[in-house]
């Protein structure tokens, strides 16, 4: 998608404007020439060929043969093509000056006429081999750079587009990239302004700053505006700001600012722009994701509700109904019990004890599709019911303890942690092969903290529980997706021979003391 581009030049011509910074860039340069060796062995050679020159033309070695006196000059050649070599333009253009600042007095006060006019033809044949040297090693050291810098901007882009690709909470690597982008970029200071998400909250804001330099603050608000009033990149002489554009529209900006002494450039803004992109596909993403994971959850919701719901009137219709129907036809069994003659008592008897035995049937699947005391006296008495059940069937029982200050729960969270446990003491009878298990119940501040706890086989859990066709583990995932509808947290400890703890973390939004 493109962008309109608004850009805010510079006072001032561009080349005189570039020129400046060249000369700035030198002026800054020159303490670290100081200290190479390589800018003192050029001074030294310099020096040692002018005093050689001094010498030569002093004591007329040179006298007789005219031919030779351009023999010295010739020497200079090497610490210019030497500084050429090394330093470029900065190195080579100075040094052939200065060599024929320091050649011009031997050239006026020994020689004269032809000799005069051929050392200053050398002189400037000097200088300009220099020129020439100097700008072809310009040239390559150029390339070398832009070969470097396109190979680190590459680099960056993908060090963050897989920091990006790789996450779904996208939100916690921004400031990440921004830091990798002040870093690889060498700025002072980067910053992302993002529309929030559902909208209504506040702007997401996230700066980074260099040590020692200061926040962008009120400039990188203005460039964000301006972005947000264009749709379009706006750059001025230090600072730039894109926009984070994606087929719905705009989700914020992504802002620089270069060193004080820097301008910023028209790489630095296209790779800002490229960057910008790749943080508008992940966020986009992020986001598409996070709300079909949600209309997900609210289907699913729905759904257990619906279930549950469902098991409210079957369990109702059992308990008023058909347990009714039984009880009524258990006592006309036990009047017909009490008037049969000897040879009915024991077909009448048999009859009996099935219709108690079906009618505690019925009684029980009431009790677990939806257990009445859970309503009326809450999470604790529920638990208490399943786990008294469960202790029956195991060889050295099964426990409840409560740890805290006991408080009833909204409905929906004590539903949800009620069929966990009645799911967790199902598995431990039928899989675990355990001879105990002990739940705990433990209100600890602003949290409630469930843990169901065996000594049987135990299993090597999956990597992600999630994946129901890799673990084979439907039952962990229906305790999973149950704790995760109530904002809560499901969490596996186990290994083979050593028992089962799954642990359930909740935060109630409102409690009330029981």
């Amino acid at each position: 998608m493109k962008a309109d581009v608004e850009v805010r030049s510079p006072p001032g011509h561009p080349r005189w404007t570039a020129f400046k910074r060249e000369v700035v860039t030198l002026i800054q340069r020159f303490p670290q020439r100081l200290r190479e060796r390589r800018f003192w062995a050029v001074q030294a050679l310099v020096l040692i060929i002018t005093a050689l020159h001094w010498e030569l033309e002093a004591t007329e070695v040179l006298g007789e043969h005219e031919a030779l006196s351009f023999v010295p000059v010739s020497f200079y050649f090497i610490p210019i093509v030497y500084a050429g070599l090394n330093f470029g333009m900065e190195g080579a253009l100075p040094t052939a000056l200065w060599s024929t600042a320091l050649a011009l007095p031997n050239v006026f006060v020994w020689h004269d006429g032809i000799q005069r006019l051929g050392e200053f033809a050398q002189l400037t044949i000097m200088v300009s081999v220099a020129i020439v040297v100097a700008r072809r090693v310009d040239l390559e050291t150029k390339q070398r750079q832009r070969a470097e810098k396109t190979s680190a901007s590459l680099s960056l882009l993908n060090e963050i587009g897989e920091s990006l690709r790789h996450t779904l909470e996208v939100e916690e690597q921004l400031p990440r990239v921004l830091r990798r982008l002040l870093s690889g970029l060498s700025l002072e200071a980067t910053w992302l302004f993002l529309e929030p998400d559902p909208p209504g909250d506040d702007l997401l804001i996230i700066e980074e700053v260099a040590s020692g330099a200061s926040a962008p603050g009120r400039q990188a608000h203005e460039l964000h505006g301006r972005v947000a009033s264009t749709r379009g990149t706006v750059a001025e002489s230090r600072s730039a700001a894109v926009p984070l554009l994606t087929e719905a529209g705009m989700l914020g900006s992504l802002g620089a600012t270069a060193g004080e002494t820097e301008a910023i450039s028209d790489e630095q803004v296209e790779l800002l722009a490229t960057v910008a992109h790749q943080v508008s596909v992940a966020v986009e993403n992020a986001r598409l994701y996070r709300q079909r994971q949600e209309s997900l959850k609210s289907y699913v919701r729905q759904i257990t509700q619906a279930q549950e719901d469902e098991r409210l009137r079957i369990a109702r219709d059992l308990h008023d109904e058909t347990a009714q129907e039984l009880v009524g036809m258990v006592r006309h069994l036990e009047q017909l019990s009490e008037a049969a003659g000897p040879a009915l008592a024991e077909p009448t008897s048999d009859l009996l004890k099935q219709a108690r035995a079906t009618l505690q049937s019925v009684r029980r699947y009431s009790r677990d599709l939806r257990p009445a005391v859970l309503d009326d006296l809450g999470l604790i008495a529920g638990i208490e019911m399943v786990v008294e059940e469960t202790n029956g069937r195991l060889s050295a029982g099964a426990r409840l303890k409560v740890i805290g200050k006991p408080r009833r729960l909204e409905g929906p969270l004590e539903l949800a942690l009620f069929r966990i446990t009645q799911e967790a003491l199902r598995n431990v009878e039928k899989h675990a092969n355990a001879t105990s298990v002990l739940v705990e119940l433990h209100f600890a501040g602003e949290e409630v903290r469930l843990s169901v706890a065996d000594d049987g086989a135990g299993f090597s859990p999956p990597k992600s529980v999630s994946d129901p066709a890799l673990s084979g583990k439907l039952g962990l995932l229906g305790m999973k997706e149950r704790a995760e509808l109530v904002g809560g947290s499901f969490e596996i400890h186990a290994s083979p021979r050593k028992g089962t703890r799954l642990v359930v973390r909740v935060r109630p939004s409102e409690t009330s003391a029981g």
